[in-house]
C-alpha cells in the first residue's frame, strides 16, 4: 500500500469452512483487486499526489518530491505510475459523474443524453425573472442627456432579478495534443497541430459556486442540467455569459429549449476585443481605426447595435482597406444582436457584463497546469487532470477520496 509517508506490506487472512472452502478473504473482500504489481493508495497519498502535487505541479516534480519525503529515492514510485494514477482516478471521477448525471436526468423525465421528455409547458410557461420596469426605467433616465430613452430600453435582453438568478459562465479552453507517432524533424508534410477541448462551466448562485469540467460541449450541457436539478434551481433564471461563439450559443439554446427562463449574454470584453480585431483588419491606419473606435464602442456599450452597424455601413470607403472584414464585423453585430444588452444600465443596476470568472476557471482549471511550453496532451490525460483540478477547486477531494461520491451541490 502506498500512504504518505511510506509504502507498507500486510498480511492477508482467510476464514475457511472445511466443507464448502474459503467463506471470507481479505485480500479480496476488503479491497479491490488489483492488476499485475499495482499498489493500494490511502487517502493521503492521493492528497499529497494529486491536490497538493500534480494539479500544480509536472509530475516528474512531484514524484520527485513524494520520493525524497518518504526518503525513497532509489527505489521509489515512478512518475509514469503518478502519471496512469492520475489518469484512472480521473477517468473514475468522471464516470462517476455521467452516471450521477444520467441518473438525475431520467428521474426529471430527460433522455440519459439530455432530452426533454416531460410536459412541454412545464418550464415554458414560467414567467422570467427579471427587475420591475420601473427600477429599469430609472436606470435608463441616468443616460437620457446623450441617448434616447425609448432606444435604450427598446433592448432585446432582460435585465434579470439577481435574487432569482443562477449566473452561469461556460468556454471551451484547448491544449496541445499529443502526436500518437513522432514525426522526422526534416519530414517535408505540414502538420497541422491538433487539440483537446476541455470545456468549462462556472455556476454561481449568491456568494455560492461549483466548476464542472469534460469533454465536449454538449457532455458538459448534460453535467449542467443534472446539477440544477440537484441543487433545486429550475425555478431560477439561467443567465449565460458566453465569448459570442456560435456555436456554444446554439448548443445553449438547444439544451434549453425546454426552459423558457433563460438569456445569453455576450461578454463585454469579447465584443470589444472582435471590434478592435476586425477594424484594425479593415481600415487603413491606426489612426483611423481608434477614431471609428471612439465613436462605435459608446453606441454598442449602450446596446444600440443597429445604431453601430449604421455606422459601419456608412464608413467613407476611402478610410478602408478590406470591406469584407468590415462586413464581417457587422455579419457578427447582426447575428450577436439577441445577446448585446445595453451593459451601461445593467452597470447602473449592479448586474453582471462580464465572463471573466468563466475565463478565470479556464486558467485555473486548465491553463495554469496545461498550457506550459512544450508540454501536449493526450484526451483523458488532460481531461483527467481537469476533473481531479476541478474537484479540488470545489472542495469535494476529501469525500471523494474517502465514499468514492461526490455532494455535486453548491458550496460556499
Amino acid at each position: 500500500m502506498d500512504g504518505e509517508v511510506g509504502r507498507f506490506e500486510f498480511s492477508t487472512h482467510s476464514a475457511i469452512d472445511r466443507k464448502t472452502g474459503i467463506q471470507f478473504n481479505t485480500a479480496v473482500h476488503l479491497f479491490p483487486v488489483l492488476k499485475a504489481k499495482g499498489f493500494y493508495r490511502t487517502t493521503g497519498f492521493k492528497e499529497l499526489a494529486f491536490i497538493h502535487g500534480c494539479t500544480e505541479n509536472s509530475f516528474r516534480k512531484t514524484i520527485a518530491l513524494i520520493n525524497r519525503v518518504r526518503y525513497q529515492e532509489k527505489d521509489g514510485t515512478p512518475y509514469q505510475t503518478l502519471q496512469e494514477n492520475t489518469e484512472k482516478e480521473g477517468a473514475d471521477l468522471k464516470n462517476y459523474i455521467e452516471a450521477k448525471t444520467k441518473s438525475i436526468l431520467v428521474q426529471n423525465n430527460f433522455t440519459s443524453n439530455g432530452f426533454y421528455q416531460g410536459d412541454n409547458q412545464t418550464y415554458l410557461q414560467k414567467i422570467p425573472a427579471t427587475l420591475t420596469e420601473d427600477k429599469v426605467g430609472k436606470a435608463a433616465e441616468t443616460f437620457s442627456d446623450n441617448y434616447a430613452v425609448t432606444d435604450l430600453l427598446n433592448n432585446p435582453v432582460y435585465y434579470e432579478d439577481p435574487k432569482k438568478t443562477t449566473n452561469i459562465s461556460i468556454d471551451d479552453v484547448n491544449v496541445k495534443k499529443q502526436e500518437e507517432t513522432r514525426q522526422k524533424e526534416n519530414t517535408l508534410q505540414e502538420r497541422k497541430r491538433k487539440y483537446v477541448h476541455n470545456t468549462v462551466v462556472h455556476i454561481g448562485k449568491g456568494q455560492k459556486s461549483y466548476t464542472l469540467n469534460g469533454y465536449g460541449m454538449k457532455t458538459v450541457l448534460t453535467y449542467l442540467i443534472a446539477f440544477l436539478f440537484n441543487n433545486g434551481l429550475t425555478e431560477n433564471r439561467f443567465q449565460f455569459f458566453t465569448d459570442g461563439h456560435t456555436i456554444l450559443n446554439k448548443a445553449i439554446i438547444k439544451s434549453f429549449s425546454w426552459y423558457k427562463n433563460i438569456g445569453i449574454i455576450l461578454d463585454w470584453y469579447h465584443l470589444e476585443k472582435k471590434c478592435k480585431e476586425q477594424l484594425s483588419m479593415a481600415l487603413k491606419g491606426r489612426k483611423i481605426r481608434n477614431q471609428v473606435l471612439e465613436q462605435l464602442m459608446p453606441i454598442l456599450w449602450h446596446g444600440l447595435t443597429d445604431k453601430g452597424i449604421v455606422l459601419l455601413n456608412a464608413l467613407d470607403n476611402t478610410s478602408i482597406k478590406d470591406t469584407s472584414k468590415r462586413d464581417k464585423l457587422v455579419e457578427y453585430l447582426k447575428r450577436n444582436t439577441p445577446y448585446i444588452p445595453c451593459y451601461a444600465i445593467r452597470k447602473e443596476l449592479g448586474l453582471r457584463n462580464s465572463s471573466n470568472i468563466g475565463e478565470k476557471m479556464n486558467d485555473l482549471i486548465v491553463s495554469n497546469r496545461q498550457k506550459h511550453n512544450g508540454m501536449s496532451w493526450s484526451k483523458d490525460g488532460s481531461v483527467a487532470l481537469a476533473s481531479i483540478t476541478a474537484l479540488k477547486r470545489n472542495k469535494e477531494n476529501k469525500k471523494w477520496f474517502q465514499e468514492k461520491e461526490l455532494s455535486f451541490r453548491l458550496a460556499a
